[in-house]
């Protein structure tokens, strides 16, 4: 027995935890914790795994000094015996007992190939139910000094047996001791804190020096010219000189530093996606006293990234991944991803599909000003640096909405979510007051710039009836698709022309071809990129003609919420700079917009044919250290301010300008103009996209005059955005919940407006049998806006449900997407399911996926969260089988 423990290592047991090895349940002669706190409570950054266990003084006394081994081991035998755990065994045959957790003495590289070589039974580096092994493991107990061995049943504790020993083995661990309740973690639990302190932290990314090696290889790029490249707009000379910087400190990297034109045309893009790369983000100083040319003084603005070949900022991602942080108390991650797209809204035009070179041309579905309001909401202020902070008065729970959960701590009685989202740890950011006056204003800016120039402007604003549609600029063949995407599409023109698909493709992206049709089809596929939806049937060669129910929603929400913003917290008027423009373009575009609305009725003027032209919102200043200055100190004769509002014509901006020969103007927008355009949004949104006989909203094709009879999930987005009214909203509940709940949520489409499938009519991602996170999260939260509770906490508990599930059956799996109808992500559809591809530990999960989860919990009361932790099937805890009650009535 000596010998064995002099193997050990004396410096194994000593404490110290720099590397985080505590977090991941590695016994190291400190006093040991044993479990999470429940996801509702406050868990001190500190100890981020578990609530400490009170253990005897002879224990206690060994979490400061290193001492003897035996006499560790001694002590833990002795505590064994002492302490009394009142728990229950997971997955295990042995019968529910009061006891303490067991502790195992493990050999970390023996064990593991030990029990790979007898339970991964098809090589794949996980052990999951498709393994045919024994799913009985025999690990030496550490009360016996490794002579006595117990069993771990089941393959949840075999796939966590496996998860830890890896991690032991990143560590650099040879031996361990691993408690029991590690093993039998609650997989709710389990998969909660994993979200919350891996998950996060290993999905988080900075475009600058340190950072880059992340982010610079594409997984998605087919082209041969893979050097690495910096893509830096004109305007942004900061970061042009930095990363001109970064090249000559780091040319281990080989960087290529490329300046973009002041105007990015399609032709741009198209000739430089033989030549991809990223594109740049905003930079931060590390010390404000310090300056810009110091390298290790700036670092790049966070953000969270999908996952998997999705190595970028995303758009619509983004916000439900700022969803997640905010419930978990990452605020500083949420506002990261919010000022890199001010950035992008800066130098780019337009919220970016995400920021590489190939997609300069494609926005996302805009959630911005919903985005900052939840940011800005979890902001407390103080006046100076000596005021204690001064929280916003709604997001403090009053005693009488509290109530005490299973720990003796206080949680929100409320099973949904308000308004907006606060975080379950008090980690607010503290601003002075001034300060977030100036940065709210320059969002608003970007919020104002991107609603008016992108989504109603030119050519995404429907000139017809009003509404806008997904219409991107680019030309050719989407260059991020996987290879073969579009073959069985292009093999009828290439065999007319008797090349082959792959020479016909290079022929057509070098303009050799011309083919309208093609054209055409790529506008619409690209569309359908643009609209986060990609790709489905619903969109097939059609998108860029639809005012689609989702995004009409979206523009909507857009302008209630610059209405409310701009009333609630700039006195119902909003001025900003805006630059003249080359030739002064942007000026004149103004004039021609304030004449057209002094001389039209805002209803006459968007629609019918009328040319709504408010493209002189490109020329916003966002980026605006004077108006920021005014702002902060209230001293407004730093800019040229234009007059009041008109008393008598409260919807007409007003604007000015200091000279002839300035170059850029000042222009006022009253809040009354956006609650008009949004009164005007919801009246088309009710006349076209409405279907009365249906109880349905449906797309509008504007080319064919008529509503699509497409059904999909994005029926509830009305009820998120507020704008159905409350008659549709019960309709919709009526009619849309028998056609897309199924037994793990809601499906994206239905069967029959899908189609069948076949050789030449592959199975399409965003459509049935598949949900994805956003159509759950969006649905929960427009079911809660119009007392649909319970509706909403049903179809939280399916989706969970099947996350939770896959994770105890799949070693721990967290996927993009779901087939929801037979509850599985092994799926084939188009690239397949990202985040499913790994070894012996998911160290990511997915961005949105993650963010579901810890959104949907902030729903559930305890009893719903045990259910989850047991894996109670939703059709015995909701009493019926799915869709049984609502098909009939």
């Amino acid at each position: 027995m000596n010998k064995k423990i002099q193997l050990l290592g004396k410096d194994q047991f000593e404490h110290h935890d720099s590397d985080h090895a505590g977090t991941h349940g590695m016994h190291l002669g400190n006093r040991r914790t044993f479990s999470i706190a429940h996801p509702s409570f406050s868990v001190p950054p500190s100890m981020p795994t578990a609530v400490p266990v009170a253990l005897p003084d002879p224990i206690a006394r060994t979490c400061n000094s290193p001492v003897p081994l035996v006499t560790r081991l001694e002590a833990l035998s002795r505590a064994e015996d002492s302490v009394s755990m009142n728990r229950r065994r997971r997955f295990s045959h042995d019968p529910i007992r009061n006891q303490t957790a067991r502790l195992f003495m493990v050999n970390v590289a023996a064990t593991k190939a030990l029990l790979l070589a007898q339970e991964d039974t098809d090589a794949d580096s996980k052990i999951t139910v498709l393994d045919k092994g024994p799913r009985v493991f025999s690990i030496p107990m550490a009360n016996s000094f490794g002579v006595n061995s117990f069993e771990i049943r089941g393959t949840y504790p075999l796939s966590n047996l496996l998860q830890e020993l890896q991690l032991a083995s990143d560590h650099g661990r040879n031996i361990i001791i691993l408690s029991e309740d590690r093993l039998l973690e609650n997989p709710l639990e389990r998969l909660h804190r994993l979200i919350k302190f891996n998950f996060w932290d290993a999905l988080t990314r900075r475009l600058d020096a340190r950072g880059l090696e992340a982010l610079l290889q594409d997984s998605k790029s087919q082209q041969k010219n893979t050097r690495n490249r910096i893509y830096v707009p004109y305007h942004d000379t900061v970061g042009l000189e930095y990363f001109e910087r970064v090249k000559v400190a780091r040319l281990h990297f080989e960087l290529d530093i490329v300046r973009l034109p002041e105007i990015i045309t399609p032709m741009y893009v198209k000739g430089i996606n033989a030549y991809p790369g990223i594109l740049a983000l905003g930079l931060r100083k590390i010390d404000e006293g310090k300056g810009w040319d110091d390298l290790e003084n700036v670092c790049g603005t966070p953000f969270v990234v999908p996952g998997g070949r999705f190595n970028e900022q995303y758009g619509w991602d983004s916000y439900f991944e700022a969803l997640g942080l905010i419930v978990d108390g990452r605020i500083d991650l949420a506002q990261g991803m919010l000022e890199n797209f001010v950035y992008e809204i800066e130098h780019y035009g337009k919220i970016l599909n995400a920021n590489r070179s190939y997609y300069l041309t494609r926005a996302q579905p805009p959630f911005l000003t919903d985005m900052l309001r939840q940011i800005y909401a979890n902001f407390s202020t103080q006046q100076s640096n000596n005021d204690p902070p001064t929280l916003p008065a709604k997001t403090i729970p009053q005693d009488s909405e509290l109530e005490t959960g299973s720990s003796g701590v206080n949680t929100p009685m409320s099973l949904l979510l308000p308004d907006c989202i606060t975080p379950q740890a008090p980690l607010r950011k503290v601003w002075e007051k001034d300060k977030l006056r100036a940065w709210l204003a320059r969002c608003t800016r970007a919020c104002v710039k991107e609603l008016l120039s992108v989504w109603l402007g030119f050519p995404r604003l429907d000139v017809t009836i009003g509404l806008s549609k997904y219409v991107p600029d680019g030309i050719g063949i989407p260059p991020e698709t996987e290879s073969g995407h579009f073959h069985a599409y292009l093999k009828p023109y290439a065999a007319k022309l008797g090349v082959s698909v792959d020479e016909f493709e290079k022929m057509y992206n070098n303009g050799d071809i011309q083919e309208p049709e093609l054209d055409a089809y790529f506008i619409h596929d690209c569309a359908a990129r643009e609209s986060g939806h990609d790709t489905t049937y619903r969109f097939d060669a059609t998108c860029a003609n639809l005012t689609t129910v989702d995004l009409n929603s979206l523009v909507y929400k857009y302008e209630t919420d610059l209405s409310e913003l701009i009333a609630d917290e700039f006195g119902g008027s909003f001025w900003f700079r805006v630059r003249c423009g080359p030739d002064g373009c942007y000026l004149r575009d103004f004039h021609a917009w304030l004449t057209a609305l002094k001389t039209h009725d805002l209803d006459k003027l968007l629609g019918g044919g009328q040319i709504w032209n408010s493209t002189w919102a490109k020329g916003v200043m966002v980026f605006d250290e004077a108006v920021d200055v005014s702002l902060s100190c209230k001293d407004d004769t730093a800019v040229f301010l234009p007059t009041p509002i008109d008393r008598a014509h409260p919807h007409l901006p007003t604007f000015a300008q200091a000279s002839s020969e300035s170059p850029w103007f000042t222009v006022n927008l009253p809040s009354i103009l956006f609650t008009q355009l949004a009164s005007r949004t919801r009246n088309l949104i009710h006349t076209y996209l409405w279907n009365e006989s249906r109880g349905l909203f449906f797309d509008y094709d504007c080319s064919s005059r008529q509503q699509t009879s497409y059904e999909t999930a994005t029926n509830f987005w009305p009820l998120w955005a507020r704008v159905a009214t409350q008659m549709q909203a019960d309709q919709v509940v009526k009619n849309a919940l028998p056609l897309f709940e199924v037994v793990g949520g809601l499906v994206s489409t239905t069967e029959a407006s899908r189609g069948g499938l076949g050789e030449d009519r592959p199975s399409r991602q965003w459509d049935y049998p598949f949900g994805w996170a956003p159509h759950q999260m969006l649905a929960w939260k427009g079911l809660e806006n119009y007392d649909r509770r319970s509706e909403a906490c049903r179809l939280i508990y399916r989706w969970l449900y099947m996350c939770v599930k896959a994770f105890v059956e799949y070693n721990g799996v967290v996927p993009e997407k779901f087939d929801v109808v037979n509850m599985t992500h092994l799926v084939t559809a188009e690239y397949g399911n990202v985040g499913v591809d790994f070894k012996y530990i998911v160290r990511e999960g997915f961005g949105w996926m993650n963010a579901s989860v810890q959104v949907g919990l902030q729903y559930m009361d305890v009893h719903m969260r045990r259910s989850l932790g047991r894996l109670i099937h939703p059709d015995v805890v909701f009493g019926t089988m799915v869709n049984e009650k609502l098909r009939q009535g």
